[in-house]
């Protein structure tokens, strides 16, 4: 064979390689390991991730498969708010985490203001709805047109949340006596399944998967909430805002796993009502 010849064959073969692995090649340099995808999941944050197990950590499975890459799935313990975790596990890094930056974040929301203020990350490829909730006794609150019926009956939230500020402050502090503070909404589903509450508000997909076999003892309805600003939104993923080819390959990877009902499926598993995302983002 002709220098040239061969020399013509190493590029074919060479550009074969680069298309092959597209949308990891752009992957941050100092983090990325050869054949490998990092992704970042929630630390104890079931139904998502748990240990090994869990939504996110399945579908970071799925993407890592659909690009073929090997998995790496590292668990981050969450900051004050998106941004510190966008930050902490992107594009800076926490001072004690030293080489723990990911390739890609899951359940991060897909919202323009969070895109707005965290211009270091890209946002893309949303894969559920989630919205917040009320999860109530039939037996205790038949009906429930409005919050009004927390001045006398017991309500559990997840300390620190948008829907604990929203039942603390709203109606001039009326419900404030009834509202119970719980370290996480499964720990309120938990006391609602016992009886120590009679409802529970949060992020549907939570509750049902706490709720488990018992859910048909209960109603679940969106939250009648007046002036709550979000009470739904759809959750994606990020990436640093540099790793183009890594963001159009996730992308794509996402909708082929949303199109043929792979992500509905791992949600149906643990029987939580699936919502698609709206948007193309």
């Amino acid at each position: 064979m002709s220098t040239e010849r061969l020399r013509a064959g190493l590029l074919v073969c060479a550009a074969w390689s680069a298309t092959a692995v597209a949308g990891v090649v752009d992957a941050p340099l100092e983090t990325r390991e050869a054949g490998r995808l990092v992704v970042a999941v929630y630390r104890d944050f079931a139904p998502y991730a748990q240990g090994e197990q869990g939504i996110d950590v399945e579908i970071a499975k799925a993407l890592a498969a659909k690009l073929g890459l090997a998995p790496e799935i590292r668990d981050y313990p969450a900051a004050d708010n998106v941004d510190g975790d966008l930050r902490n596990i992107l594009w800076r890094g926490h001072p004690l985490w030293k080489g723990r930056l990911a390739d890609v974040m899951m359940h991060v929301p897909v919202d323009p203001h969070v895109m707005k203020k965290n211009g270091q990350v890209k946002i893309l490829a949303p894969y559920f709805r989630e919205r917040l909730v009320v999860a109530r006794s039939r037996t205790r609150i038949p009906q429930l047109p409005t919050l009004q019926v927390f001045t006398t009956e017991k309500i559990g939230v997840q300390v620190e949340t948008v829907e604990d500020r929203y039942l603390v402050s709203s109606f001039g502090g009326l419900l404030r006596d009834n509202v119970v503070h719980y370290a996480s909404a499964s720990e309120a589903t938990a006391a609602l399944l016992k009886g120590e509450v009679a409802a529970v508000m949060g992020r549907q997909s939570v509750i049902e998967a706490a709720l488990g076999s018992e859910s048909a003892r209960f109603e679940i309805a969106a939250a009648p909430a007046p002036g709550l600003a979000t009470t739904g939104w759809e959750l994606g993923l990020a990436v640093k805002a540099e790793s183009t080819g890594l963001a159009a390959a996730l992308q794509r990877a996402m909708a082929d796993l949303v199109a043929d009902g792979s992500i509905e499926r791992i949600f149906a598993k643990r029987s939580i009502t699936y919502r698609s995302p709206s948007t193309g983002l």
